[in-house]
């Protein structure tokens, strides 16, 4: 039993040592890709479980305030960051009691896929439907495809190492959280490329509200191919140029409550609160008047939290 004690000292250290001389390494924009795949079963066709569960979570949603755990500390270790005590133990855990099993002479504990984020439960939304009755100009289509652009624009904003086209789309913690991303990149001389995007399917699941804010609920299903480059020789430091990566995201997209939905959005302009000046709030994050930074819950849908809830790996 001393030996197996000892063992479970020795990996918990290990994994310390692992954990915190670590470099970024391949992930897409939030941190979600990575080099072991999670969350539930994949068919090598493309075909998607709806049931895959996860714990990878991005940004703030309505049940916690900054809530930043094992799907983005990927790239939070190389800015001071720490791995979850949780997930050290339960590795240690996991090797302590597969060799119990193998002293007894069991049969070989196959190595679990770790879990992703834990989605939101559909049953407590509010439809589509009602949403649409409360907003009569809410377009299903139309958000969808924005939410598709937005997820390709992301990770070509993550490759340029430049976020500032993204800034009017999520609120300022969520955005703040993905800026430190790309400046551990930039200060490591490394490039996370993320090629060959596809977005599979946008399922819009629902929505809810509360005093100050209407919260929507969204799943993506994507793949991407995602490696990370030295800067400086061209080098792959990490990730793979021909792996495809099946990726599925729940976003939570905010507004104030009681906004509603305008007629031609894309062409929106809006008045800077600070300057009272018209700007296009699609066109730029900030008044070039005044340089105010304007962000979307005050006139429309901004991304406040991301999720990472399956990743499958072919090739």
């Amino acid at each position: 039993m001393k030996k197996y004690l000892k063992l479970l000292v020795v990996t918990v250290v290990l994994s310390l040592i692992v954990a915190f001389t670590s470099l970024p390494f391949s992930a897409d924009l939030g941190g979600f890709s990575g080099d072991s795949d999670f969350g539930g079963s994949w068919d090598s066709g493309s075909d998607w479980d709806s049931d895959w569960g996860s714990d990878y979570d991005y940004g703030y949603d309505s049940d916690s305030d900054f809530d930043l755990d094992l799907g983005s500390a990927m790239f939070l270790l190389g800015d001071g960051g720490g791995v979850s005590a949780i997930v050290i133990l339960a590795i240690a855990l996991f090797i302590y009691f597969r060799f119990i099993r193998s002293k007894n002479n069991t049969a070989s504990v196959q190595t679990p896929i770790a879990p992703g984020a834990t989605g939101v439960d559909r049953s407590t939304l509010r439809s589509i439907e009602s949403l649409k009755q409360a907003d009569p100009l809410f377009s299903e289509e139309t958000v969808t495809e924005k939410l598709s652009n937005l997820y390709v624009q992301m990770q070509n904003c993550c490759t340029e190492k430049e976020l500032e086209p993204l800034r009017p789309y999520f609120t300022d913690a969520l955005y703040s959280q993905f800026d430190r991303q790309v400046e551990i990149l930039r200060k490591a001389g490394q490039t996370n490329r993320i090629e060959r995007i596809s977005v599979l399917d946008v399922d819009l699941l629902g929505y809810t509200t509360d005093d100050a804010n209407d919260t929507l609920y969204a799943r993506l299903k994507t793949r991407i191919v995602d490696y990370i480059v030295d800067d400086r020789t061209g080098a792959v430091v990490s990730g793979s140029k021909t792996a495809e990566k099946f990726m599925e995201y729940e976003w939570a997209l905010i507004r104030s409550k009681g906004t509603l939905t305008q007629a031609n959005d894309e062409q929106k302009v809006i008045n800077c609160p600070n300057c009272g000046a018209p700007l296009n709030i699609n066109h730029s994050a900030k008044c070039e008047y005044c340089d105010s930074v304007i962000t979307l819950p005050d006139f429309d849908w901004a991304i406040s939290s991301v999720k990472g809830i399956s990743q499958r790996t072919a090739g």
